[in-house]
């Protein structure tokens, strides 16, 4: 439901508006800092990698029984790398977990 209210106006200063001043370069905007080095080799990259490849692997997998492409025992077993990396991946986040909550000890360092 809407009033029939009326707002009422802002005041916005004089009526008329003043000179426009051209912007130096002074007043220019700060440069853009340079994006932080990225660094590849990395649990959360690992990670990332490995769920797409096991999503990936697997919706072609479906598409190609769709379509039924005949022989499958090759995809099958070329399917296994994804999902033994996404394993490691899920098992590492599993004992950090684990440790957090003080179920399993970490390893003493050697020396």
């Amino acid at each position: 439901m809407t009033s029939t209210r009326k707002r009422p106006r802002r005041d916005r200063g004089a009526t008329s508006p003043g000179p426009v001043q051209a912007s130096s370069p002074a007043q220019a905007s700060p440069p853009l800092k340079p994006f932080a080095e990225w660094r590849w080799r990395t649990f959360p990259v690992y990670f990332a990698f490995s769920l797409a490849l096991f999503i990936g692997v697997y919706v072609g997998l479906l598409a190609a029984a769709a379509n039924d492409a005949g022989n499958g025992s090759i995809s099958l077993v070329l399917a296994g790398l994804p999902a033994i990396m996404l394993g490691l991946g899920l098992s590492r986040i599993v004992v950090r977990v684990m440790m957090t909550r003080g179920v399993v000890r970490p390893r003493a360092k050697r020396r």
